[in-house]
C-alpha cells in the first residue's frame, strides 16, 4: 500500500483499478520460463513438451478459478482483445448464420469500458449496429430495458422478412471500473438467453476481486486481464462455454486450437494463473477487510469534505473502489495534487482535443452539471491497506481537496 523513498512520507498508492504490482509468488512462477525453461510449446521434443505441459497445467489452474473448463479458455494479450474478439466473433457468427442482410445489433450499457464501447462501434463495418442501454443513479442496467432492446431487435428482423433474432451479442461488464457498481449478471443473461442471444461480460475489473463463476452467472463468454490482480501486463484470457463457437482472431500456425495463432506467453500465462490462484485464497475474509476500510474511507471524507458525492451502489459494489463526485474541483487538478502529496489516484474526466470533458461514465449515472462531473475521484485500494493508511489517505485528499478549490477560485 506505501512507500517510503528519500526520507519522503509514505506514497501511498491508491490506483489499482488501474494496475496492481506483480506479486512475488506470479514472479518466481514466471521466472523459469523467462530464463531455462525457453521452449516453444509448439515443438515435438523434450523442451517444447516442457512447455507444452506447463501451458496445459496452467490452463486448468486458471479454469478451475473460475468454474470453467480447460478447454473454454483462451489465452490473449488482455481484456481489450477479449473483449474487440468476443464482440468480432460474435458479430461475424451472426453474419454466417443468417447472412450478411439480416438486420444485427450489438447491445450494451452506457458505461462500458471503451474497449467494449469502441468495439461494438468498429462493426459498423459489418453492418452491424449498437444499442447502448441507460443506467440508473447506481450505475445498474435494469433488466426491463434490456428486454425492450431485445424485442426491438427482434421486431426490425421480423420487419425486414428475416426470421434472425436480431441481436448478435449482448455485452455487460460485471464491474465498473470508475464507479465499481456491480451488475445483476445473471439476470441480465438470463433474459438474453430467453430471446436466444448469447451473454459477454468484461469481468476486467471482477476477477481477482470478487466471486467469478462462470456457471453461476450463466453466461457464453467473459472477458479477464492479469494485471488487475496482480499478474503481469500484456496477458489476459477469453472464456467462450463450450458451444459457443466464434471465429478465429488470428489465422497462422494454429495455436489456441487454431482460434488464436501466435506462440504463447508462457512466461505471462503462468504468471496469471499463479495470481489468480493467490488472490482466490482467502477470497471473502479479505473481501470483508477491505469493504471495512473502505467504509472507514467514504464516511471520513464526507465527514470531513462538504459537497461531495459518493457515486455507485453503496453496497453492491468492488470491495476496493471509493469513488466520488466533488463539486467545485477540476478532477486531473486534483489528481496532480494528490500526486505531489504522496497519493497515486485517478479521475474520470479524459483530455480531448484540448477541452477537459468529463467521464461518460459519470455522465451516464446523471451527473450533468459541470461544477460536480468535472470533479470526479477514483481510489481503489490496495489487498494489504492498513487502518493508518486510510487515516493518512483521509487527510492527505482532504487537504488536496481544499487546496483544489481555492485554486480553482482564483483562475
Amino acid at each position: 500500500m506505501t512507500e517510503t523513498t528519500g526520507g519522503q512520507l509514505p506514497y501511498i498508492y491508491a490506483d489499482n483499478a488501474a494496475t496492481t504490482p506483480l506479486s512475488k509468488r506470479a514472479l518466481d512462477e514466471m521466472m523459469p520460463y523467462l530464463t531455462t525453461s525457453f521452449g516453444n510449446p509448439g515443438g515435438i521434443h523434450r523442451v517444447a513438451k516442457e512447455a507444452a505441459c506447463a501451458l496445459g497445467e496452467a490452463r486448468a489452474r486458471i479454469a478451475r478459478q473460475l468454474g470453467a473448463a480447460a478447454e473454454e479458455i483462451y489465452f490473449t494479450s488482455g481484456g481489450s482483445e477479449s473483449d474487440m474478439w468476443a464482440i468480432q466473433g460474435a458479430t461475424l457468427r451472426y453474419r454466417d448464420r443468417y447472412g450478411a442482410e439480416a438486420p444485427a445489433c450489438l447491445i450494451t450499457s452506457s458505461i462500458e469500458h471503451h474497449a467494449v464501447l469502441h468495439a461494438c462501434r468498429a462493426m459498423e463495418r459489418f453492418g452491424a449496429r449498437t444499442t447502448v442501454l441507460p443506467v440508473d443513479r447506481q450505475g445498474h442496467v435494469r433488466p426491463d430495458d434490456l428486454r425492450i432492446a431485445l424485442e426491438a431487435a427482434r421486431t426490425e428482423a421480423r420487419r425486414a422478412g428475416c426470421e434472425a433474432p436480431g441481436c448478435a451479442l449482448v455485452s455487460i461488464m460485471l464491474a465498473n471500473n470508475e464507479i465499481g457498481t456491480i451488475e445483476d449478471i445473471p439476470e441480465l443473461a438470463r433474459i438474453a438467453h430467453e430471446y436466444g442471444i448469447p451473454f459477454h461480460t468484461d469481468a476486467v475489473q471482477a476477477v481477482g476481486h470478487i466471486p467469478v463463476d462462470v456457471h453461476e452467472l450463466g453466461i457464453d463468454a467473459l472477458s479477464l486481464s492479469a494485471h488487475k490482480f496482480h499478474g503481469p501486463r500484456g496477458v489476459g484470457a477469453l472464456y467462450l462455454k463450450d458451444g459457443f463457437s466464434i471465429p478465429a482472431l488470428i489465422e497462422g500456425g494454429g495455436q489456441e486450437r487454431g482460434e488464436r495463432s501466435g506462440t504463447e506467453n508462457l512466461a505471462g500465462i503462468v504468471g496469471m494463473a499463479a495470481a489468480l490462484e493467490e488472490c482466490r485464497d482467502r477470497l471473502v475474509e479479505r473481501m470483508g477487510r477491505i469493504t471495512s476500510l473502505r467504509d472507514r474511507l467514504v464516511s471520513k471524507l464526507q465527514d470531513a469534505v462538504p459537497d461531495i458525492y459518493y457515486t455507485g451502489d453503496p453496497v453492491r459494489r468492488l470491495p476496493s473502489i471509493a469513488s466520488f463526485a466533488i463539486h467545485d474541483v477540476d478532477g486531473e487538478l486534483l489528481v496532480v495534487l494528490l500526486d505531489r502529496s504522496g497519493v497515486a489516484a485517478a479521475t474520470g474526466s479524459a483530455c480531448s482535443t484540448g477541452s477537459t470533458e468529463p467521464s461518460h461514465v459519470i455522465s451516464a449515472i446523471g451527473i450533468t452539471d459541470r461544477r460536480w462531473s468535472h470533479g470526479s475521484l477514483r481510489l481503489s485500494l490496495a489487498d494489504d491497506i492498513r487502518a493508518e493508511d486510510i487515516d493518512m489517505l483521509c487527510e492527505r485528499v482532504t487537504r488536496c481537496i481544499e487546496r483544489a478549490r481555492r485554486i480553482s477560485g482564483t483562475m
